[in-house]
C-alpha cells in the first residue's frame, strides 16, 4: 500500500510539471513568434569552424610529426655519441678503471658499471651507494642501438635507461652496463621538440586568427544584408553603400539595392494610384454637377441672343459663351481625369486645337494684358487623340502660363514634329516653377496658389499618359517651356 500511494503521488507531481517541462524540451518548430530558436547556426560558424577544424588538424598533425622526427633525430645523435664512447672502450687495449670511466662520464654525461668476469664491480661512476646491477633481468647485447626503446629503470634516486653490454674475454671487464639519465634524455628530445611545436603553435593561431577574421568580415556583410532586408520589410526604402570588393556579396548588395528601388517606385507608384482614383472620385462628383449648370447657363444665353439681338459692337454674349465652352472643356478634364475606359479618339489637327485655344483664351489674355500668340507650322500635323481631353490638358497649360506671364507677358503655343515624335510646347517668360511643384510635377493636390487645388498638372500627366505621351518642362533663356510629348 506504501508503494502504491508513493507512485501516485509521484504521478501527480510529474502531472503538475509537465507543461513546464514540455515548454523547456519544445522542439524549434513549435516556437512561438519571436523565441529564437536553439538550431541557429550561423553563416560565421558555418564557414570557421569547418575551415578552422581541417586547417588545425593538418598544422597539427604536420606539427606532431615534426616534433616525433626531431626527438627521433635526437635520440639517434645522442646514440651516436654514445656509441661512439662505447666503442673507444670496446677497442681500448688497456684496463678499465674507475678514472677511465670517469673520462667516458665526462665526455657523454652517462654513467658506467664495468663487472668483472666474476660479477665484481671493479670500476663505476655512479655515485655511493654501490647497487647491484647484475640482478636486473636485462636483454645482453653488443652495442646500444635498442637503449631508446628499453623502459627506464629506477636506481637510487634517479631513473636510468641502462643497456648490458658484453666486452671481449681478455678484458678484465667482462660486462659493461651504460646508465643513460632518463632525465637528460627527456630534456634533449624537448629541445629538440621545441622549435617544430613553437612553430606549429605560431601556425594554430594564426590559422584560427585568419579564420576568424575572414568569417567574420564575410558574416558582418551579411550581418548588414539582414538589417538592410529588415528595414525593407518595415517599409525603410534606402538603399545600403555598395563595398568596393568585387565578389558575390557585392553583386548580392547591388541586387539589393535593385530590389529597394524597385519596391519604392512600386510604392509611389500605389500611392500615386490611390491619390488619382481618389481625385477621379471627387472629380467626377464635381464636374457633373458643373457640367449641368454649364450647360444650363449656355443655353440660356443661346436663348437670350436670339430673343434679344443686339448690336455687332457688342460682344459681351458672344464672350460669356466662349468662356462657358471653356469651362465646359475643363469639366470634360475633370471628367475625363482618372478614367480607364477607352474613349474615342480619331485623327485631329493639332493646329487647329492651338488655335482653338487661343480664341478661347483670348478674353482671359485680355484682361490679364498678357500676349497670346500661336507659332505656325508649314505641316500640317495630325495626331490620333481624344481631341476633347487634350485640348482640355493644352488648356490647363496655357492657363499656367498666362498667371505665370503676369502682366504684359508673353507666352507661346507651337507644335513640332522630329524623329522622335510631336510635341506640344507651351512657352512663358514667367520667373519659372516653384522648386517644390518641380520636384513633384503632376502630383494631385500639389499647388503653389492660395486659392488653387493642384489638379490642373494632374489632369495633364494623366491625358499625356493616356496617349503614352509624356509630360515634361525645362528652363531655357529666361522662358519657361512645358512640353507635351506623343510618340507617332
Amino acid at each position: 500500500m506504501a508503494s502504491c500511494e508513493a507512485g501516485r503521488r509521484f504521478a501527480n507531481r510529474f502531472d503538475r510539471r509537465r507543461p513546464r517541462l514540455l515548454s523547456i524540451w519544445k522542439p524549434a518548430r513549435y516556437l512561438g513568434h519571436g523565441e529564437k530558436s536553439p538550431m541557429r547556426w550561423s553563416i560565421r560558424n558555418q564557414i570557421l569552424l569547418p575551415f578552422a577544424g581541417v586547417t588545425l588538424l593538418s598544422v597539427v598533425a604536420a606539427t606532431a610529426a615534426a616534433a616525433w622526427l626531431a626527438a627521433r633525430a635526437q635520440d639517434q645523435s645522442q646514440l651516436a655519441a654514445l656509441q661512439q664512447v662505447v666503442g673507444t672502450l670496446a677497442e681500448a687495449r688497456f684496463p678499465i678503471t674507475e678514472s677511465v670511466l670517469q673520462q667516458m662520464h665526462g665526455l657523454s654525461g652517462a654513467h658506467f658499471v664495468a663487472l668483472s668476469p666474476e660479477g665484481q664491480v671493479i670500476a663505476s661512476t655512479l655515485p655511493p651507494p654501490l647497487h647491484d646491477l647484475s640482478t636486473l633481468d636485462l636483454p645482453r647485447s653488443n652495442d646500444l642501438s635498442g637503449l631508446a626503446q628499453l623502459p627506464a629503470v629506477l636506481v637510487g634516486d634517479t631513473r636510468y635507461r641502462i643497456a648490458r653490454l658484453e666486452r671481449p674475454p681478455t678484458s678484465n671487464a667482462r660486462t659493461l652496463f651504460v646508465l643513460a639519465p632518463d632525465q637528460s634524455w627527456s630534456q634533449a628530445r624537448w629541445q629538440a621538440a621545441l622549435y617544430p611545436l613553437s612553430v606549429g603553435a605560431i601556425s594554430v593561431c594564426l590559422t584560427a586568427g585568419l579564420s576568424f577574421l575572414i568569417a567574420e568580415r564575410i558574416s558582418r556583410r551579411l550581418r548588414r544584408l539582414e538589417s538592410q532586408t529588415a528595414a525593407i520589410a518595415g517599409g525603410d526604402f534606402r538603399e545600403i553603400a555598395i563595398q568596393s570588393r568585387h565578389d558575390e556579396l557585392r553583386d548580392l548588395e547591388i541586387s539589393v539595392n535593385r530590389m529597394t528601388t524597385r519596391l519604392r517606385d512600386l510604392e509611389g507608384t500605389i500611392a500615386r494610384s490611390e491619390r488619382e482614383r481618389l481625385l477621379a472620385q471627387l472629380a467626377g462628383g464635381l464636374a457633373h454637377q458643373l457640367r449641368n449648370a454649364a450647360t444650363g447657363a449656355r443655353l440660356a444665353l443661346q436663348l437670350h441672343a436670339r430673343r434679344c439681338p443686339v448690336s455687332a459692337e457688342d460682344q459681351s454674349v458672344p464672350v460669356a459663351l466662349r468662356q462657358l465652352a471653356l469651362l465646359e472643356a475643363q469639366v470634360r478634364g475633370l471628367l475625363s481625369l482618372g478614367r480607364n475606359e477607352p474613349r474615342a479618339r480619331s485623327a485631329s489637327s493639332v493646329g487647329s486645337l492651338l488655335t482653338d485655344v487661343a480664341q478661347l483664351l483670348a478674353p482671359a489674355c485680355e484682361h490679364s494684358g498678357v500676349k497670346l500668340s500661336v507659332t505656325p507650322n508649314p505641316q500640317e500635323l495630325q495626331l490620333v487623340c481624344d481631341p476633347g481631353a487634350l485640348q482640355a490638358a493644352i488648356l490647363n497649360l496655357t492657363l499656367n502660363a498666362i498667371e505665370a506671364a503676369g502682366p504684359r507677358g508673353v507666352v507661346t503655343l507651337a507644335a513640332v514634329r522630329d524623329h522622335s515624335g510631336l510635341s506640344i510646347e507651351v512657352t512663358d517668360n514667367g520667373p519659372g516653377l516653384d522648386p517644390r511643384v518641380a520636384a513633384n510635377l503632376g502630383q494631385p493636390f500639389l499647388s503653389t496658389k492660395p486659392e488653387g487645388v493642384g489638379l490642373g498638372l494632374a489632369l495633364v500627366r494623366q491625358v499625356a499618359q493616356d496617349h503614352h505621351g509624356t509630360l515634361t518642362w525645362r528652363r531655357e533663356a529666361e522662358n519657361t517651356i512645358f512640353s507635351l510629348q506623343f510618340p507617332v
